[in-house]
Parts: structure tokens; sequence; C-alpha cells
């Protein structure tokens, strides 16, 4: 709720309930800012951790692809083709979201998309679609994610890295739930080794790298020969 802008609504909240009364704080991190919340508006608050904060759980499983950034859309077609089950796919950007999804659904793919560029209504549309399965595949930002609570999303992808460490651990939690196991596959470019190495801190574990599978070589049309009135004639392109 503090990621989506919530804070002066919830502190307007604060102040209208009584002074006596029971207040509870949950959240999968706790930053800095929850706990100047916590200590401004709780008596002697205790924090209770059921594990240490980037802890992820034993029943998903953890992969990278190093891929160069023109190639993620290929791979991206390849790993949906490996796996059958509900996909959510989390990019850094609202355009991103929408030119995913739309590149997904040529695949041949059923996919929606849900980000801040999307009316309510054309929100709910999508993340009710993927709950009854009508979309194998939806494509959000981190935002307008942080309210999906679907069971049985078999596969997390991180098309793009998240901008924060911590949200690493936001974005896989939404698989393997209710005792379930679940997938997280992240597309790393080289570049952003740095950024991995962070999150493997974060979370006190080893990333696996996979092996980048083999694409299909490009097909080209062959030069077609256009001949003019004068005898002459030259290759072009189609």
């Amino acid at each position: 709720m503090l990621d989506m802008g919530f804070l002066p609504q919830i502190n307007e909240i604060l102040r209208s309930v009584p002074k006596e009364r029971q207040t509870m704080l949950f959240s999968a991190t706790i930053s800095s800012e929850i706990m100047r919340i916590a200590s401004a508006n709780m008596k002697f608050p205790i924090r209770v951790e059921i594990a240490p904060t980037g802890t992820t759980v034993d029943s998903v499983s953890q992969d990278i692809f190093i891929v160069a950034r023109e190639a993620k859309v290929r791979l991206l077609e390849k790993v949906l083709a490996q796996y059958s089950g509900p996909t959510l796919i989390f990019t850094r950007t609202k355009y991103g979201a929408h030119r995913i999804a739309r590149a997904i659904r040529q695949m041949g793919f059923s996919a929606a998309e849900i980000h801040s560029n999307l009316t309510f209504p054309q929100r709910k549309k999508a993340l009710d679609g993927f709950k009854t399965g009508e979309y194998r595949v939806l494509v959000a930002t981190d935002i307008m994610a942080r309210g999906i609570d679907v069971i049985g999303i078999e596969l997390v992808i991180n098309y793009d890295l998240p901008s924060q460490a911590e949200d690493y651990v936001h974005r896989i939690g939404r698989t393997a739930r209710a005792g379930m196991k679940g997938h997280a596959i992240s597309f790393v470019t080289p570049s952003q080794r740095g950024e991995i190495r962070a999150i493997e801190w974060l979370i006190r574990k080893k990333l696996n790298v996979s092996t980048i599978p083999e694409f299909p070589t490009m097909q080209f049309a062959k030069p077609r020969l256009i001949y003019s009135s004068k005898k002459h004639w030259r290759g072009k392109m189609r």
C-alpha cells in the first residue's frame, strides 16, 4: 500500500480510529519507512519475524538466464513453450508490459496486461481472466501486481529485473502458495551481474545459471530478380 502511494490515506485512518486499540502491521519485508510508521502510531511495538528478511520458500526453484536484451523475446517464447501452467511476467515499465503482452499473443498464447495506463475495470477484467484461466499469461508492473493473490501460479518470469532487490522476494512469492511448488526464472543481461549479486546477498542463496536454449536460425527471403525495360536486372531484398 505504501508503494502505491496510500500513506496519506493510512495516516487519515489512523487519526480517525480510537487511541486505545490493537494495531498490527504485516509486510513481506520490513523497511525503515514501515518502522517509522510503527514507532509513530504504536506503543512499544513488538517486531515478530517468522523468517529472516529476504527468505524465499524452498518450494520455489530459482533460475537465471544470461541473455542479451535483443534476445529476450525469443527466449521468452522458448520458456513459455516449456511450461504449460499459469504464468506471471514482471516488467519495469507499463510500456514494456504492453509490448510484451502483445508479443506473447503473437506467439499464440493467451495473455493480458495490468498496469497504471489501464482503467480499474480493465485491470479487473485482466486479473479475473487470469484467475479463471481465460488468460494463461499475465504481464504486470511491480506496483500493479501488489494486490495479485492467485493460487496456482506455476511460473514467475522476471523479464526485467526489479529496481530493488527486495522486490525480487515480493515477485517470486506469487508462486508456490498454499503448499504448492513453483518456478521463478529471471532474464539477466550481461551488464546486470551486479544486480544479481545484490539479490543473492539478500536471499542468502546462489541462483542457478541455466543454459540458453538454441534458437532456430532466422530465415530470410531470397533476393527477387527485378528486370528493367533496358534488359538490366538487379537483386532486391524483400
